[in-house]
């Protein structure tokens, strides 16, 4: 369901891959579509003059204008150039934010993704060993930080039990 806070051109390839499946009759597109709708949305769809809808193209085409506000801004170069991992952030959220950023960017080779990561890492251990030794594909780099990843998790482990420790003397 759309409500008019999501990206439109996403809504629009979810509804058309749906309806691939049951009708090629673009009329049928075009009423069925408001099934897809609420809240404001639906409002919108409502509004639309009887007869205005010529095929389902044009109104997609009305549709995304309507909700371009909404739409998501692609993901470039330059934003995978811009992450940085923050002063205080664990291995496991920045590398989530990685490879989140790194499969939005169209178009991006791997080799590339793994130079930036680099340049990304705080200065750490596990930068010290990426530097020292690259990894040769992602999947090493996200087995390499995993592995650091337990670490980390076990050395606040630890922390935990001494703090502990110290507050029940």
């Amino acid at each position: 369901m759309y409500d008019g806070t999501a990206d439109p051109e996403a809504h629009i390839k979810s509804f058309t891959k749906a309806m691939a499946f049951r009708t090629g009759c673009d009329a049928i597109w075009c009423r069925a579509f408001s099934l897809s709708l609420e809240g404001e949305a639906l409002e919108w769809f409502d509004a639309l003059p009887n007869r205005s809808i010529e095929n389902f193209r044009g109104l997609s085409s009305l549709f995304k204008s309507q909700f371009a506000a909404c739409r998501v801004q692609d993901v470039t170069i330059v934003d995978l150039m811009s992450l940085k991992q923050g002063k205080d952030e664990l291995l496991k959220a920045f590398m989530d934010r990685y490879q989140k950023t790194i499969r939005q960017v169209k178009g991006l080779s791997m080799e590339l993704a793994l130079q930036y990561i680099m340049l990304a890492l705080r200065p750490r251990p596990f930068k010290d060993s990426v530097c020292r030794t690259p990894p040769k594909t992602i999947e090493e780099l996200r087995q390499r930080a995993a592995d650091e990843i337990r670490v980390e998790n076990m050395k606040q482990n630890y922390r935990n039990e001494a703090q502990d420790s110290k507050a029940e003397w």
